[in-house]
């Protein structure tokens, strides 16, 4: 797998993390409309166009079966910022999903050996 692709997906995969604790932060103000959250929203909505712009530059260049499935990694990730930010307790069987969904991303993006 190509360091140049991985960076460029895990950036996405970083974005798409960003964005989702931005709007988790912003769900949480006392109000539904205010200026910190329209501010957010809007953030939000400029972080998610430069994604959609790496996305393009991912999907000119690499083939999609093997750039898609590192997106994957934003479950784990998600779930480790949860438990840092104490929204999601620690558990043993969500250790286990993590650790197969890193070994199921391993997988899909190994060099397959030629026969």
């Amino acid at each position: 797998m190509e360091v140049k692709k991985t960076l460029l997906v895990f950036s996405t995969v970083l974005i798409t993390l960003l964005t989702a604790v931005l709007l988790n932060y912003g769900a949480k103000q006392s109000t539904l409309i205010s200026l910190l959250g329209g501010i957010i929203v809007l953030l939000v909505i400029v972080i998610n166009f430069i994604k959609f712009i790496i996305w393009g530059k991912i999907n000119k260049k690499y083939d999609l079966s093997e750039s898609y499935p590192l997106i994957s990694l934003f479950f784990p990730l998600i779930y480790i910022v949860a438990v840092y930010k104490d929204e999601a307790r620690f558990e043993f069987s969500k250790v286990i999903g993590v650790l197969l969904i890193f070994f199921g991303v391993w997988i899909m993006n190994k060099k397959r050996s030629k026969i």
